[in-house]
This record gives C-alpha cells, sequence and structure tokens, in this order.
C-alpha cells in the first residue's frame, strides 16, 4: 500500500494548485481517464489513489482503466471511455494490444485533448512504437543502472514554467535514469537528470503533437508518490493540461480517406505527416535496408507470404503504399484491392520520386 506521505502531501499539493489555479478551471468537472497497464513500478497502486485525490479535490470525473492482472494478458477492457475523455494519464510497458483496442489511443492522440505520459509510457506499445518519438517527443533508449543515484535539475531557461511552480530546483530520485537524448526538436525540456560519470538526460518536457498538447516524464517510481517535488510536479501537469486550449481538429470530424488511389509525392506527403496511417513499402528487404521512408513497414510484394501477411492487416484502415517506382505498388494495391481493403493510396512516382523530391528518408 501507499504511504500516508502520499495521500496527504497530493492532498496538500492540489488544495494549494486549486487556490492557485482557479481562473484556469475547466467550466465543467473534466473528464480523466488513468490507465495502468504494468507491473513494474506499482502503477496498480499509485493511479487509484491518484483518481481519488482528482475527484475530491478537483471534482473531476476520472475513470480507471487497468491490465488484469496476468503479467501475459494483453488486453485493457473499458478504452472507449477515451473517446470523451478530456485528458489521459497514461502508465503501459511494453502492451501488444488489439487493434481496436490501440485504435482508441490513436484516436485521443489525433483528438486535440492532451495526454500525460508516465515514466514506462515512453514504451507503451509494442505494436505502436512510433508513439515515443511522434505522441510524447521522446526518444527511449533504455536505462542507466538501477544502482546510480539519480539528482533531477529544473532547467534554468524552463523555471517560470506553469508545470514547475512550487517544485525544488533540484531533488534527488529513487528510480533509475532514463536515457531519452537526444528529444526531437519540438520538445521544450522541463527538467534533466544526471548520474555519475554519464551525461545528463531529459527527464520532463512538454511537447505539442499535431496541436496536442501533451506532457511526459519518466519518473513514476512508486516511492516517488508521496515526495512534494513530484507531487507537485503531477498535479502542476495536470492542471497545465486541463488549461490547454483544445485544438478543433479537422480529423474530428472528417472522414478517412476511402477508395483506391494514386497520388503524387506532395499529396502522399500531407498524408504521411498526419501520422495517422501505415506506411507499406512493398520492395524487397534490401531495398528498404537501403533507404526508406520514416515509419514505414516492410511487405515485399514478391514474396510468397506476402498475401498471407497483408491479409493479417485490419482492412477498415487507410494504408499508404509504395514501391521503387510504382509498378509493384500497383500490383500490392490490386492485391488488397480483392482482399477487401477499403482504403489505399499508391505513391505512383514510387520511393524513387519521393527521395527525389528530398522527401525524409532513413535506414
Amino acid at each position: 500500500m501507499l504511504n500516508t506521505a502520499f495521500r496527504c502531501g497530493l492532498g496538500i499539493a492540489l488544495t494549494v494548485l486549486i487556490c492557485a489555479s482557479a481562473s484556469a478551471a475547466p467550466a465543467k468537472p473534466p473528464t480523466i481517464v488513468l490507465v495502468s497497464g504494468e507491473f513494474e513500478y506499482k502503477s496498480a497502486e499509485t493511479l487509484p489513489v491518484l483518481r481519488k485525490q482528482l475527484e475530491a479535490k478537483l471534482g473531476a470525473k476520472c475513470v480507471y482503466l487497468a491490465r488484469p492482472a496476468d503479467p501475459k494478458a494483453q488486453t485493457i477492457a473499458g478504452l472507449e471511455a477515451l473517446d470523451t475523455a478530456d485528458l489521459a494519464i497514461i502508465f503501459i510497458r511494453r502492451m501488444t494490444l488489439p487493434e481496436e483496442q490501440l485504435a482508441h489511443f490513436k484516436k485521443f492522440a489525433a483528438s486535440g485533448k492532451p495526454s500525460i505520459g508516465l515514466r514506462t509510457a515512453s514504451h507503451a506499445f509494442e505494436n505502436w512504437k512510433e508513439w515515443d518519438r511522434d505522441v510524447l517527443g521522446g526518444n527511449y533508449q533504455n536505462h542507466h543502472n538501477n544502482k546510480l543515484a539519480t539528482t533531477v535539475r529544473v532547467v534554468p531557461e524552463a523555471a517560470g514554467h506553469p508545470i514547475l511552480k512550487g517544485v525544488a530546483k533540484e531533488f534527488a530520485s529513487p528510480g533509475s535514469l532514463y536515457r531519452n537524448s537526444p528529444l526531437p526538436s519540438g520538445s521544450k525540456v522541463l527538467l534533466m537528470g544526471s548520474v555519475e560519470g554519464k551525461p545528463a538526460e531529459p527527464v520532463a518536457w512538454t511537447h505539442d503533437y499535431q496541436g496536442t498538447p501533451v506532457f511526459y516524464t519518466s519518473l513514476g517510481h512508486p516511492e516517488e508518490f508521496g515526495t512534494e517535488a513530484f507531487d507537485r510536479l503531477l498535479l502542476n501537469a495536470v492542471q497545465w493540461a486541463l488549461a490547454q486550449p483544445v485544438r478543433k481538429t479537422e480529423a474530428a470530424g472528417a472522414a478517412e480517406p476511402v477508395g483506391f488511389r494514386r497520388v503524387g509525392v506532395a499529396d502522399f506527403d500531407k498524408l504521411w505527416r498526419e501520422k495517422r496511417y501505415t506506411v507499406l513499402d512493398v520492395r524487397t528487404a534490401d531495398e528498404f535496408k537501403d533507404g526508406h521512408i520514416p515509419g514505414a513497414v516492410n511487405l515485399d510484394v514478391l514474396d510468397d507470404s506476402f498475401e498471407k501477411k497483408v491479409a493479417a492487416l485490419d482492412k477498415s484502415k487507410t494504408y499508404l503504399v509504395h514501391c521503387a517506382a510504382g509498378r509493384r505498388s500497383a500490383t500490392a494495391a490490386a492485391e488488397m484491392k480483392k482482399l477487401g481493403f477499403k482504403s489505399v493510396v499508391d505513391l505512383a512516382p514510387g520511393f524513387n520520386g519521393w527521395k527525389a523530391a528530398g522527401k525524409p528518408v532513413e535506414k
């Protein structure tokens, strides 16, 4: 069970924050969904206590969702609650969710409503690894030895940020220091952490995902809850997130692309940058290794297993398909149409055209 310091400290911090931030409170009680999906850091104990405090002090309507106690379970019931949430607080680790459940997280990320990720949220989904980079603005690369003492410091340039109000300029963390450097350029670091003999690492930051406000911290060890610094950081983050204007997104009211289309680089690039669709590179594995569109999945259309592999995909979703010059992707699109896919966008000039236009390429 959690110590009483967490319960009391959280209550005091919330009271202070609410009095100081009443003007930023939403007109109606916010709906906050808290999702626990890991066992290493006892989020099944910490998040329910946080839920009660948010309900008591903010008047929030909170929904707590949890992974079953069986470590082998790869499911979380009730995720449809995200569809009407004002804020999501996510503490999940390495889950491979069914596509229909993962779709609720993807829809929420694109909704314009804020998210808060705690500790293992950086590696929450095994079947959506772009989540860390794209949505959270992170770059998780494991962690330093947990026997090394971690010191956390406020970034001087960020000292005036509302999430850092009342947070000590320097404090110790009982958890191992996550390696996240370098972060994407759009992430704004609030806290840095250090261990002896290693470069400092970002520990907390904000990020803008297509207009959606996001806060992430690699803090969240169970012993962290109940400490003055972490409680204030977390509660400040909740207040900050709820005060952010919700982006009016075209995605919320616009339909997915439907049908089968061949498009040029400009249209393909526009859809790719929305980060909502799967890019299928149907070239050979060797061609893919030599360079490919960031985030693409390689399924060789000439491989005997192509039909079986592509048939396992969600046929209701939109796929951005390409090969080298457009011929093999046309074959792949035709095969997908025969299999019952609803929406495929084929890059007419292929990867050669993409590369010639100076678009992003990774190896």
